[in-house]
């Protein structure tokens, strides 16, 4: 066959039709993925498959940004596709998106993504306000004049603060809108931690959990009850380990009476939080006889041990019993639906002894549950003697209710038998639930709306775990059913062609 009669063939025109067409077909759907992926891109065009939604805002975070008001500029250090595909968009893109939903949402947030490293003078006044560096994954928040500056990482909850590669949930809705609430001035709830009392605000215990409210919503100030009033605004009162008894009824100055200004504060459906210890709980007679009023009496000079369920060799740091369907179990629902909650520690904790269930106060509205307790399996030491055997409250709390317009209000006393539950090693530590009982506990208080509701999103796992057996099983299967189908796929087209 010679030349000209090959190109006039049927072969070749029909081939080359195909051949053309189907060229033009590759061309077509790869210039149409580009221009989707774009638009995908710009218009957020994306399905969240994740379990936790970790790519969608809550509808919490919507609630808590309805009440801003004031504009807010969210400004990215890093241009938008090296945001979401570049070499640290395994962090910056789910940020990114998040900031974008806000855009998206809220007239008022203006989102804006400038490289760093090609126009450095875009950030000069942020360098001057924030006092540090701003590298490519900072993520600056600006309102009215006043600039927050986070890392990147500041959005991410790690089992090691000190290793990245163990992120394990993305805590960027709360960061962002903490952010926000700070440069526009928006009120926050106030927590008190009293003081003049030998409480051990110092320590860094103390300081992390104040960092907990902090990050939370709240701010964190000190009071002097006897000489000071409490603030209209302040929702939680914490009194931390308290040596010293607080002054009642015996004041000559009633102005100075700090029993009578808790209780006041609780008549305004506040909530307090009562960390004591085995060691000094005996000295707190005022205090004591108040907690009484609210159904709850601390056992001193007597500490919970269980040598089954601790995380210690003493036996001492005891391993919580979570409880089912009481008030104190309604604190962390979520926990309890998980198939393996993590543990909430308390160690050398001061038994709680509860006084009545319900039916206290003036009116009988007033309700106690144990929120935490010790296994069975516990027992009480005291004098270096086994003085009881069984389960103990480890943490309590009363609730009283009242109705008012046709409406429940509530005031809470919680109570804890130690300091260390809110200790440093427990509240850094991602391994343990006592933070997040403490944040669901924020909830609680009343009808003020604060950063606890934001939840953190653990990411899905993407381990494989597959037996032997099935591994063994899906290398079979994908080994002969492939081969299998294209061997059909072939003979169907030999058997068209033969009989063409």
């Amino acid at each position: 066959m010679n030349r000209n009669s090959f190109f006039r063939s049927r072969k070749f025109k029909y081939g080359s039709v195909a051949t053309a067409f189907t060229v033009a077909f590759v061309a077509i759907v790869v210039i149409f993925n580009i221009i989707f992926s774009a638009l995908a891109q710009k218009y957020m065009w994306y399905i969240d498959m994740t379990k936790e939604q970790v790519f969608t805002l809550s509808e919490e975070a919507k609630e808590i940004m309805s009440d801003i008001t004031e504009d807010v500029y969210i400004h990215f250090a890093s241009e938008p596709d090296e945001l979401m595909n570049g070499t640290n968009s395994s962090y910056t893109r789910y940020i990114y998106t998040t900031a974008l939903q806000l855009e998206e949402e809220f007239p008022n947030v203006h989102v804006d993504a400038v490289s760093v490293l090609k126009n450095p003078s875009y950030f000069r006044e942020f360098y001057q306000t924030t006092a540090s560096d701003i590298d490519t994954t900072n993520v600056i928040v600006e309102s009215g004049g006043e600039v927050r500056n986070f890392a990147a990482t500041a959005f991410f909850t790690f089992n090691d603060v000190n290793d990245p590669s163990t992120v394990w949930a993305y805590s960027g809705e709360k960061r962002m809108i903490s952010g926000i609430m700070q440069v526009t001035q928006t009120d926050k709830p106030i927590v008190c931690f009293t003081t003049e009392h030998g409480e051990a605000l110092n320590t860094q215990d103390a300081l992390t959990l104040f960092d907990l409210f902090d990050s939370n919503g709240f701010t964190v100030m000190p009071v002097n009850l006897a000489q000071d009033t409490v603030d209209d605004d302040c929702r939680i009162m914490v009194v931390y380990d308290p040596a010293y008894d607080f002054i009642g009824a015996e004041a000559e100055d009633q102005s100075r009476n700090e029993i009578e200004k808790i209780d006041k504060f609780l008549d305004r459906y506040g909530c307090l939080i009562v960390f004591g210890d085995p060691t000094h709980v005996d000295k707190l007679t005022n205090l004591n006889e108040f907690l009484e009023e609210w159904g709850i009496a601390f056992v001193g000079q007597t500490t919970v041990r269980d040598s089954e369920h601790a995380m210690s060799v003493d036996g001492y740091s005891v391993i919580a019993e979570y409880q089912k369907d009481t008030l104190g179990a309604s604190i962390y629902s979520d926990l309890n639906n998980l198939a393996t909650p993590p543990k909430s520690i308390i160690r050398k904790s001061a038994p709680i002894e509860i006084l009545w269930e319900q039916g206290g106060g003036l009116n009988g509205s007033r309700e106690v549950s144990p929120v935490l307790k010790s296994y069975d399996t516990a027992e009480l030491i005291k004098d270096g003697m086994v003085t009881d055997t069984g389960s103990f409250n480890l943490v309590t709390i009363s609730r009283e209710e009242r109705i008012v317009s046709n409406e429940y209000y509530y005031s809470y006393v919680i109570a804890a038998g130690s300091p260390t539950f809110a200790g440093k090693s427990y509240l850094d530590s991602n391994a343990y639930a006592n933070d997040d009982i403490l944040a669901a506990s924020m909830k609680a208080v009343g009808r003020e709306r604060v950063l606890a509701v934001l939840e953190r999103k653990p990411f899905d796992k993407s381990d494989i775990t597959v037996t032997t057996a099935e591994a063994n099983h899906w290398t079979v299967r994908m080994t002969t059913i492939l081969p299998a189908i294209f061997a059909v796929a072939g003979l169907v087209v030999i058997t068209r062609r033969k009989h063409s």
